[in-house]
């Protein structure tokens, strides 16, 4: 592994195979499976929808069955050899005796081979996959009463279920229908209301869904009125946010040189001290054992904030690709781009609403509520 060599098992691997000169190669027919597995998360939908709509358009596995998991396409969505990487030792052998397979969780080096083979998946699409896993996950939870989002799972029946929250509690939105004098009306409403009455959250208002979906046309046209402009603002702020860290002079290839030589310094004045009074040395070795830790301490803020543009970084890449594939301006609801292109809609007031992009835009718009009577 530390040389390079992986060991690919194809056996379990959808959408490649081993060529007759031993090389990884892409399967034609099982690529397009992965390509809409991906697609079909990216736009909103749940693994147990994407499963179901596998097995009944009769989509084989790398097993040749038509039966689905959604362990084995969380697998799948986020396997780093669909963007043409290998990471080795994800998984390693406890002992001889057991055999028993634990993850890698740490405890063994793994190593990363980038651009081992042809890629199936785009990196950038991998990556916006990526970070839409995370976004998920965080909001799940176990149990109703301790989700702090007021969702016990992610749901992706309708794009705005996990993008609408009350502008006063914080808690996400339900679509409900009501139905009074034989009429049935779809809406949405602040989950805590809905659980709890005016106990947590007094006024959070009701939001008819056609009116509040036209809003958030009208909000996604908005921002793709000006495509140039727009552009512009994806690039200044991608620029921004990847900018050399303020106030650091040194980069990581200066702080591991500097390391390195402090650490000779310190064997040689190490080897000096064992022939003679180590007291007189001691400032000496205290002066090199600090600059070594504050330069350890800056590597590791450097590292810390690296990530954190890193995952900014495909933020703004999904949210760019999502805006360059849609036309100019949209007329239909459409869930699997609107939940693509959104992080998030506030409700403010009961015709107010805030709209925030993936690029980190926002915009505020008027959602024209009917007049209706109201619900008892």
């Amino acid at each position: 592994m530390r040389t390079g060599k992986a060991n690919i098992q194809y056996k379990t691997l959808l959408g490649y195979e081993k060529n007759p000169d031993g090389e990884m190669v892409v399967n034609a027919e099982q690529a397009e499976t992965v390509r809409r597995i991906y697609e079909m998360y990216l736009s909103g939908q749940t693994l147990r929808s994407i499963k179901e709509a596998l097995e009944s358009g009769g989509f084989k596995n790398s097993a040749g069955t038509m039966e689905w998991t959604t362990s084995n396409l969380r697998t799948i969505l986020s396997d780093e050899k669909y963007c043409g990487d290998v990471l080795l030792q994800k998984t390693f052998i406890q002992d001889c005796i057991s055999k028993k397979v634990i993850k890698n969780t740490g405890q063994l080096p793994m190593y990363l081979i980038q651009n081992h083979h042809e890629a199936i998946i785009p990196r950038d699409r991998f990556d916006a996959v990526q970070v839409e896993l995370a976004r998920r996950k965080t909001l799940t939870s176990s149990t109703k009463k301790s989700a702090p989002t007021g969702m016990s799972r992610y749901s992706g029946k309708y794009a705005l279920s996990g993008l609408l929250f009350c502008g006063e509690c914080g808690t996400a939105y339900r679509r409900v229908v009501w139905t009074q004098h034989g009429e049935k009306r779809a809406v949405w409403r602040c989950s805590s209301r809905l659980d709890y009455g005016k106990k947590y959250c007094k006024e959070s208002p009701t939001l008819d869904e056609s009116p509040l979906q036209q809003a958030v046309l009208a909000a996604i046209n908005a921002s793709m009125s000006g495509c140039k402009v727009l552009a512009d603002q994806l690039v200044d702020a991608m620029e921004q946010e990847l900018a050399p860290i303020p106030g650091e002079s040194m980069s990581l290839g200066d702080i591991d040189r500097a390391v390195t030589e402090l650490g000779k310094q310190f064997d040689t004045l190490l080897a000096e001290a064992a022939n003679g009074d180590a007291d007189e040395y001691a400032e000496r070795f205290r002066t090199i054992s600090t600059t070594m830790e504050e330069l350890k301490r800056r590597k590791a803020a450097i590292l810390s904030i690296r990530q954190e543009q890193e995952q900014i970084s495909r933020r703004i890449h999904a949210a760019a690709s999502a805006m360059t594939a849609t036309t100019v301006g949209i007329t239909e609801w459409d869930d699997g781009v609107v939940y693509q292109m959104l992080e998030k809609v506030t409700v403010l007031t009961g015709n107010r609403i805030k709209v925030t992009f993936r690029n980190g835009v926002e915009i505020e718009q008027t959602v024209d509520q009917p007049k209706r009577r109201k619900f008892i």
